[in-house]
């Protein structure tokens, strides 16, 4: 079964762009080089346009302030992934933060987020990707004790609702026929919260280092 990191390498893919929040801008990596996103580029061997933003989330839904966090990817998927740093293939970690807002339940949640990840998507394909180009992430491990850290809103979230967005962003992948990253899954399997630094939220260099491998070896599961 071919590989992320195989069909990038099949096709001739020059480009690369991640598209997500904090743990893709690469909070908590000791250096620029250890980001999961530096690190994909460098083992797919493409020019990388990191397009994560801290603190945003993919669905463009009104949180507690009544307005959309700002940068949402929803709201920015053509600027950044359309514009003049188009890249030949996209690897998406978005998620995390979706998963764990709970400020504004009946306004922000599970039906915005697939309506949104959704509309992203059938833009991509619309503009000229095609479903192999594109990897999609299931949201990061957090520990228990990262529930409890974090802005108003972010904080309180359960473990068996988190985890409802891993299996929505697969369902996601396989609907679309992507290539799927069960980023989640694996950090859980191997290391756990030894991957993740002080705050109990972001990766550490070594989780940074594992999520790459992760995209890089993933498949597509129809």
């Amino acid at each position: 079964m071919t590989s992320f990191m195989g069909h990038v390498r099949a096709s001739g893919a020059t480009s690369l762009a991640t598209f997500g929040d904090s743990i893709t801008e690469g909070m908590s990596a000791s250096a620029p080089e250890h980001r999961w996103a530096n690190r994909l580029a460098a083992t797919l061997g493409v020019r990388l346009h990191n397009k994560g933003i801290a603190g945003t989330t993919m669905q463009n839904s009104p949180i507690a302030t009544g307005e959309p966090k700002p940068n949402n990817g929803r709201s920015r998927y053509e600027r950044d992934l359309l514009g003049p740093d188009r890249a030949d293939v996209i690897a998406i970690l978005y998620g995390f933060n979706d998963a764990r807002y709970i400020g504004a339940p009946e306004t922000f949640n599970m039906d915005g987020f697939l309506r949104d990840y959704r509309d992203v998507l059938t833009g991509l394909l619309g503009a000229g990707y095609l479903p192999e180009s594109l990897c999609l992430g299931s949201p990061p491990h957090i520990a228990d004790a990262g529930f409890s850290v974090g802005s108003e809103g972010f904080t309180g979230q359960t473990r068996a609702q988190f985890q409802t967005y891993v299996e929505a962003v697969k369902a996601l992948a396989e609907e679309f026929g992507t290539f799927y990253a069960p980023v989640n899954e694996r950090m859980q399997r191997e290391g756990g919260d030894a991957l993740l630094s002080d705050d109990y939220v972001h990766p550490n260099d070594e989780g940074h280092a594992k999520i790459a491998q992760i995209f890089a070896s993933a498949t597509r599961l129809r």
